[in-house]
């Protein structure tokens, strides 16, 4: 089985920094610690689903623990998300340009901070519009994430990072809660909404930058006899 690509910390910050360019730069940073990495690694169907009412509250604050609903889960199973303060910022900035001079989205009502409507999707692509679902052929009902994957595919190429896919983002969020430490399995398949523990295992397997540094610690201390 092939050794996959993964985003460290370093490269996440670079997928930000090259996608910052306005006027999409700050729901570009949303898009990618929220919808792509902290938010339970979101698959691209959730976060085209995505809605403002689910994160937010109607005094306009994000909710610290909030529900995914099932109907925007891929596997039709709701699940349990966060949203810490680390993480607050991006999306603090985003709704800020969102309400500012683009005021995208908006309702009559005087909730949602200042009229966004609520059942309005979070993420908004560049025509301040959801990203679209798209039938996998004609007259199918099967739908496929086509426009929010070409999204998060165009932030891995402007940042120039190789071997990276738009499956590396989910896989990379899984690999971190994992060695964070005191996420097991089980934590993980219920925040994830992965049902199979073999799928974790595979996930959370050495990827190239585990067997970089572990081919340079084996034996290191081991001199050349004088």
């Amino acid at each position: 089985m092939p050794i996959e690509r993964l985003f460290n910390e370093s490269d996440v910050q670079r997928l930000i920094d090259m996608n910052s360019a306005p006027p999409f730069g700050k729901r570009n940073a949303a898009l990618i610690m929220g919808g792509a990495l902290y938010w339970g690694g979101l698959t691209p169907s959730e976060a085209s689903l995505l809605r403002l009412e689910d994160v937010m509250d109607q005094s306009g604050d994000f909710f610290r623990i909030w529900t995914l609903p099932d109907s925007t889960a891929y596997n039709g199973e709701a699940r349990e998300l966060h949203t810490e303060d680390h993480v607050l910022p991006f999306f603090e900035a985003y709704m800020d340009w969102r309400l500012g001079g683009e005021e995208l989205c908006l309702s009559n009502q005087s909730w949602y901070r200042g009229g966004s409507d609520p059942k309005s999707a979070f993420f908004l692509n560049d025509r301040g519009e959801p990203y679209k679902l798209s039938p996998r052929k004609k007259g199918s009902t099967d739908y496929q994430p086509r426009a929010m994957s070409a999204k998060l595919k165009s932030f891995i190429e402007k940042a120039g990072i190789e071997g990276a896919t738009v499956a590396t983002f989910r896989d990379s969020w899984v690999k971190a809660m994992y060695e964070a430490g005191g996420c097991h399995h089980k934590d993980l398949m219920r925040v994830s909404g992965i049902k199979q523990k073999e799928t974790i295992d595979r996930k959370t397997r050495p990827a190239i930058q585990d067997l970089e540094k572990v081919f340079k610690d084996i034996y290191s201390r081991v001199r050349v006899a004088e």
